[in-house]
């Protein structure tokens, strides 16, 4: 264990050296000077000096300017260029990052640089993974979303919809102003690399303010973005600021913040009047404390004593705030010889780990050990976090885990039961699937409700609505996207419902409820006059309609959505179906997109819905599709 932090420190220490080089670069990204461009300190003397903290009275100044000249260039072209691209495109950007990056980390020089073979790096990586695949497949190439479906407007004191169509739709777009991300303590990377990610997909150019013991972390992950080459030019800029009373008088309306800071600090931003008025939005301004439990069924001699040192140095790791260790009250003597071997300083009791939360100039997070003799012990200890609060319970025994995790959910926002025994080395995140990529665009985007025609709002927002004229012709399922568009459209031939067609169904799938097979019984149905015809019957006849059976570029069926049923079909019922494309998603590596098309089965007599669903399919770029000769 000893030698795992001893790696760890010496990690922190080259990190720390390497900071001048990374001035160097982290300001070329910001003057988009060209890659071939040599740098050395000597040939830099007018570099700024990050050591030295600007405030109010000493404004900071730079060779690029001013900082309110830096903060205007980066709001400026730089976030114009990124807008200008669809948010398909910007997560396709994001992806050419996160491949630049993970190039870089599994190459030879990984070896030697201190950034590469940092362990936060790589987990940063993996969050930049996750937000990759959540974009690609969450985004659509447009460069605005669609926040609900829209609906009619009715004119006042009726229920009729307005004239020419008129429909109000609330949209998601990026805004006009910059992300900040304020550092006031040190920073994690998987923080920075989060915030510069979200950024990115929402079109806003990053404006990184970072504290004095930040700097190592920040401009490490600017040089590494340059060696990419994959960030546009200007888009991330570094300054050594983190105090409202600087930073704020030189934003905009439009522009946010987030916060990476303790409450203190929070404090003075939230009540910077630019803030109170609304001007500037603060966001994730809670400072996020973390905590480790051990179970007292764990002898001092035990081997999980390593597995537990281990989790230890995990958690506080990515810790950017003091880690806050809770051992028995029993076990007090032996786990403080254990950790001060293995952590050097830590700080002992309660008033340690209050002193260690106020001490906002301390150079990396610090380890406090708490004893505890009961829940509500514990329970103290955790009310004295402000912000958010998780802790990692080490224990074995259900008993003791139910009765903790009961006492302790109220008062904390995540809980991660790590058992030493069956997991491997050191606590791991639970796989966030339940992660949407649009709840975590939601601070960096600007919502808009906008009423007009649909004609209007379908080209606004590139989603067909249901009024605005299509296209027939070809049928849209022998149209690739080269020629595919938003409003193709198809009315199929007229099929009539037979009670054979329904009673086949039934007997073939099983589904013999009364009211599909039983004359008599389906009579006395509250509402159906007689047999029905199943629902899945209808929508499989609606399939067998609009579909083309002959090869083409509709790959696959991806399945449907927001499937409803109006009214009921009765046997000697016509039906046919129309098939609209609604919208078409960003193009994939393997030249194909999701495109999703508007399906209704309506009654041909009278053109009553009886159905409608949204259908999902696979659709290639170009038909026929080139084959490669297998070997």
């Amino acid at each position: 264990m000893a030698n795992t932090v001893d790696v760890e420190t010496d990690l922190t220490s080259r990190r720390k050296t390497a900071v001048q080089r990374g001035v160097e670069l982290a300001y070329a990204i910001q003057s988009g000077v060209p890659d071939g461009t040599p740098f050395c300190a000597s040939a830099r003397p007018d570099l700024p000096d990050l050591s030295e903290r600007a405030t109010h009275e000493t404004p900071y100044r730079s060779r690029h300017g001013t900082l309110a000249q830096q903060i205007a260039q980066c709001r400026g072209a730089s976030g114009q260029s990124l807008r200008s691209l669809s948010f398909a495109k910007r997560a396709q950007l994001l992806r050419r990052m996160y491949d630049g990056l993970t190039a870089l980390a599994n190459s030879e020089r990984a070896r030697h640089d201190p950034i590469l073979a940092d362990t936060g790096f790589l987990q940063g990586l993996l969050r930049m993974k996750r937000l990759v695949a959540l974009a690609c497949r969450g985004l659509p190439d447009q460069k605005m979303i669609l926040r609900d479906p829209a609906r009619p407007c009715a004119q006042a004191g009726t229920a009729a919809p307005c004239p020419d169509r008129q429909v109000r739709m609330r949209l998601k777009q990026p805004g006009s102003g910059l992300a900040a991300h304020v550092v006031a303590n040190d920073a994690s990377f998987p923080n920075l690399m989060e915030r510069l990610s979200l950024a990115i997909l929402s079109g806003r150019s990053v404006l990184m303010c970072v504290s004095d013991i930040a700097q190592p972390s920040a401009l490490g992950l600017c040089r590494l973005l340059r060696s990419t080459a994959a960030l546009p030019e200007s888009v991330l800029h570094v300054v050594p600021v983190i105090d409202a009373e600087t930073l704020l008088p030189h934003f905009q309306r439009g522009d946010i913040v987030t916060l990476c800071a303790k409450p203190s600090h929070t404090a003075t931003f939230h009540a910077h009047p630019k803030v109170l008025d609304g001007s500037v939005r603060l966001g994730a301004c809670q400072a996020s404390h973390t905590a480790l439990l051990l179970a007292p069924e764990y002898d001092p001699g035990a081997q999980e004593w390593e597995l537990f040192l281990e989790a230890v140095a995990t958690v506080h790791r990515n810790a950017s705030f003091t880690t806050c260790v809770l051992v028995p009250a029993s076990l007090e003597e032996r786990a403080t010889e254990r950790l001060r071997s293995a952590f050097g300083k830590i700080g002992i009791g309660p008033a340690s780990l209050s002193a260690a939360m106020e001490n906002t100039q301390a150079p990396a997070p610090q380890i406090s050990l708490v004893p505890y003799s009961d829940t509500h012990g514990v329970l103290e200890v955790l009310r004295q976090f402000p912000g958010q609060r998780s802790l990692t319970v080490v224990s074995r025994q259900h008993g003791f885990l139910g009765e903790f995790v009961a006492s302790l959910a109220p008062c904390l926002d995540q809980i991660t039961v790590f058992n030493p025994e069956t997991a491997s080395p050191g606590p791991q995140a639970p796989a966030p699937a339940e992660e949407d990529i649009l709840s975590l665009l939601e601070f960096y985007l600007e919502e808009s409700e906008i009423t007009g025609p649909a004609t209007l709002l379908t080209q606004v927002s590139g989603i067909w609505m249901e009024g605005v004229p299509v296209r027939e012709g070809e049928h849209p399922f022998r149209k690739p996207l080269s020629r595919l568009r938003v409003g193709d459209h198809l009315r199929s031939a007229d099929r009539i419902v037979s009670a054979e067609d329904v009673e086949a169904f039934g007997h073939l799938t099983g589904d013999l409820f009364y009211a599909h097979m039983d004359e008599t019984a389906a009579r006395s149905h509250p509402f159906f006059a007689g047999r029905v015809a199943h629902g899945q019957f209808i929508m499989a006849l609606a399939n067998g309609l609009f579909v083309d059976p002959e090869p083409g570029p509709v790959l696959a069926n991806l399945g449907a959505k927001d499937l409803r049923f109006f009214a009921p079909v009765y046997f000697d019922t016509a039906l046919y179906v129309t098939l609209t494309c609604c919208c078409i998603g960003p193009l994939s590596k393997a030249g194909a997109a999701e495109v999703q098309w508007a399906c209704q089965v309506l009654r041909s007599d009278d053109d009553t819905r009886v159905a409608q669903f949204d259908l999902l399919t696979l659709v290639a770029s170009e038909w026929p599709q080139r084959t490669q000769a297998r070997p």
